[in-house]
């Protein structure tokens, strides 16, 4: 993978300074394999109004609910791009919301389709 590997995964470990394990999702941006979804990871955030470090704590938040539904998938390119559907979906206001609360109130309220058979 190229250095948009070592942003990622520095942000990820600042985020989860020693204080909580780094959640399993992120391995999966690790992996050469994902190298294109860390890029389409990495290029949405840069088109949102909200930090790496947002996303991050979204896709947390994602990655639980999910395994509250006992889900053990994790479509990352399908989980990025429902969260920048949350991102263009929330009205401009001066302060924004948090993330991750915008991302767990869509969750619960419409649910996450990407994973239901006719998706997949």
């Amino acid at each position: 993978m190229d250095g948009t590997d070592s942003i990622f995964l520095r942000a990820v470990r600042q985020r989860f300074d020693g204080s909580a394990p780094v959640p399993p999702i992120f391995a999966k941006f690790t992996r050469s394999e994902n190298g294109e979804e860390l890029s389409l990871l990495l290029e949405t955030v840069d088109l949102s109004d909200y930090s790496l470090a947002d996303w991050i704590e979204a896709l947390v938040t994602f990655d639980h609910w999910l395994e509250a539904k006992g889900e053990g998938r994790r479509p990352l390119r399908e989980m990025v791009g429902y969260i920048h559907c949350c991102t263009a979906a929330n009205p401009a206001q001066i302060t924004l919301p948090k993330l991750e609360v915008i991302v767990y109130q869509a969750l619960t309220k419409y649910g996450f389709d990407a994973l239901s058979d006719a998706q997949i």
